[in-house]
């Protein structure tokens, strides 16, 4: 069975690994860091960078927020009322174009988790997170907050730090209008905190304002198969679920259009799937192992001018140039499978995958 290979988690692990200036960091902690860390940075962009062909090229930032416009459009022309929610990036919030595209946005390690799993986020991390998050509850988006309030990466443990640490990060998003869920990093446990359980949804969620409680579940638990995650989901009772297109990832295992329906009735309410916009993954339905033949992370003669080099931090991740029209192409096909199955919105990931690209 294919193992989905990186998700949420990876969007922070990225920014460190490809040397770009994490967005709150940049803002409250590389001051203190001075010439050195301006050094690297020109650095990391001259040597690594301006060889790529991005020397010149339109921001960064504002190709990511044509691509997520993009997005919405192409969905909303076959469905008027499908929801578009990328995850992380909520500074590119500031934009009106952008916060009109959005219905709302999920926004990882608010309070736990932004450098290790189980530690609280920076207090000054925080506030800017939160001072861009509330931008979004300004203009009536609905915000997820995704916390990583547990120790391991795969198996919550509801010991009494945990939970004090899992109700501080409910009570703190809560406050200020967010939605708040805390799991563990991989995403393959259907968490229910224990004080948090959900309320069955009754009557149906019509509305994406009327969520107030969220899963985020992208694989299946271990030796769990297909019928059981279903199962279990369904019968999990969350508003929202954020989960994949498929089972393992593949396009061999694609959830069907009546499993989901099924899945969508049996809830009373939405669902999201996750899809990776700003790195390419070696186990989806278009990747062609041709382009990367002798796995060694650097794209080989032929493979795809939008491809960039293998995240190292998650291997079989790679990084893209998002705003080569070809990439874009490939994603609105992805697109196309996730409205035929019948969701009703997507969760786009590595939004912030454009900081790599700032110079």
């Amino acid at each position: 069975m294919a193992s989905i290979g990186r998700y949420a988690g990876g969007s922070r692990a990225a920014r460190f690994a490809f040397g770009a200036s994490a967005p709150y960091l940049s803002r409250v902690e590389n001051l203190a860091m001075g010439n050195h860390a301006r050094a690297l940075t020109a650095f990391v962009f001259v040597v690594l960078v301006c060889p790529l062909g991005l020397c010149g090229q339109t921001d960064p930032r504002a190709e990511m927020i044509a691509f997520v416009q993009a997005v919405a459009a192409h969905a909303r022309a076959a469905d008027p009322g499908f929801g578009v929610f990328p995850q992380n990036a909520a500074e590119l919030g500031a934009d009106p174009e952008y916060m009109a595209a959005v219905t709302g946005m999920g926004q990882e390690d608010t309070y736990y988790g932004y450098k290790k799993d189980g530690k609280a986020t920076p207090a000054a991390v925080t506030a800017q997170i939160e001072a861009d998050l509330d931008r979004f509850v300004a203009a009536g988006k609905l915000v997820l907050t995704v916390d990583y309030t547990f120790k391991d990466e795969d198996v919550p443990a509801f010991n009494r730090k945990a939970v004090k640490r899992t109700n501080l990060a409910y009570a703190r998003s809560s406050a200020r209008g967010y939605v708040p869920y805390c799991t563990v990093r991989n995403l393959n446990s259907l968490t229910v905190n224990p004080g948090h359980e959900p309320a069955p949804n009754e009557p149906a969620i019509a509305e994406w304002s009327q969520v107030r409680d969220f899963l985020y579940q992208l694989q299946h638990g271990e030796g769990q198969d297909r019928q059981a995650f279903l199962t279990d989901v369904a019968a999990s009772g969350f508003d929202l679920v954020v989960t994949d297109y498929s089972f393992d990832g593949s396009g061999e295992q694609e959830l069907t259009a009546e499993e989901i329906a099924t899945l969508k009735g049996a809830l009373n309410g939405k669902l999201l799937a996750y899809l990776s916009i700003g790195e390419a993954e070696d186990y989806r339905w278009y990747w062609q192992e041709a382009w990367d033949a002798d796995r060694d992370g650097i794209p080989d003669d032929g493979a795809p001018a939008w491809l960039d080099r293998a995240n190292p931090d998650w291997p079989g991740n790679y990084k893209v140039r998002f705003w080569d029209p070809q990439w874009q192409a490939l994603v609105m096909q992805y697109l196309d499978r996730i409205l035929a199955q019948g969701f009703d919105g997507v969760y786009l990931d590595l939004v912030d995958a454009y900081q790599y690209y700032v110079p």
